[in-house]
């Protein structure tokens, strides 16, 4: 998928490979790296390059100690692993596509027909990314949560995009979230990039609403399928994504990650 907007430092320009750096949210020891399009295969020198960089960018109290990647394919993962990167997740890639029975049969459900007549699934507003990125990092955790810039980014990755909320009504005016989804879209293909399920509120409908969601958004676009990847060991959104019609693909996506402190 390949990006727009601010995403960090650039370490790539002419005719290097794109990739930006910047700290993770939750951890200023950790400097997260992305490249423009995750499926370039990045030269062994590249690679030394933004090491260096990133470790120099680094001073004082603001040392480095973890440099992590963005979701990679097999082939660019393999280039980081011979630089000295661990794995640190595994994803499952899988696809959806619009015309499918299945899929179809989901998209005719009524995805909300046990919902509380208080809770409904709206347009997520911009004041409402702190709040989002509170669900984000409950439902995730500080290793892997976004905070509300992160999210905001998100929103960037792709031409088009939607973003989305399941929320229960407090009265007339307020609303709380309880979950939110951020879906894309890129020539013809459609991108499931981020849902989050307030721990607490997780089993009760919220996901598979977002999902269906995201995939009528894209339908009326007239898209070709939907991706999305979620970690091998989330087993209830790996159940959820293939109870919708996502089939697993072939590769999957690694996070990886380089202790830099002994270099």
């Amino acid at each position: 998928m390949r990006a727009r907007g601010h995403r960090g430092a650039p370490l790539g320009s002419g005719n290097a490979t794109a990739a930006w750096y910047r700290r993770a949210a939750f951890d200023s020891a950790v400097m997260h790296l992305s490249l423009a399009d995750d499926s370039v295969v990045p030269s062994h020198d590249e690679i030394e390059r933004w090491i260096r960089t990133i470790v120099g960018a680094a001073t004082g109290a603001m040392e480095v100690s973890t440099i992590r990647t963005s979701a990679l394919f097999p082939s660019s993962a393999a280039r980081f692993r011979e630089a000295g990167f661990v794995v640190a997740d595994t994803l499952e890639l899988l696809r959806a596509e619009l015309d499918d029975a299945q899929v179809q049969t989901s998209l005719g459900s009524s995805a909300g027909a046990s919902t509380p007549s208080n809770v409904s699934t709206v347009s997520l507003r911009t004041r409402e990314f702190d709040a989002a990125a509170r669900i984000d990092q409950a439902a995730f955790g500080r290793r892997w949560g976004h905070d509300a810039a992160e999210l905001d980014q998100i929103r960037f990755a792709t031409p088009r995009f939607q973003a989305r909320a399941r929320v229960e009504r407090r009265g007339f005016l307020r609303r709380e979230l309880v979950a939110v989804a951020i879906a894309g879209a890129s020539s013809e293909h459609g991108y499931l990039q981020r849902l989050s399920v307030r721990p607490d509120q997780q089993g009760r409908g919220h996901g598979r609403a977002l999902t269906i969601d995201a995939l009528h958004w894209m339908r009326r676009r007239h898209l070709r399928d939907c991706l999305v990847n979620t970690s091998v060991d989330n087993g209830a959104a790996l159940a959820l994504y293939r109870s919708v019609g996502f089939r697993s693909m072939s590769d999957r996506l690694e996070v990886l990650e380089l202790d830099v402190r002994d270099r």
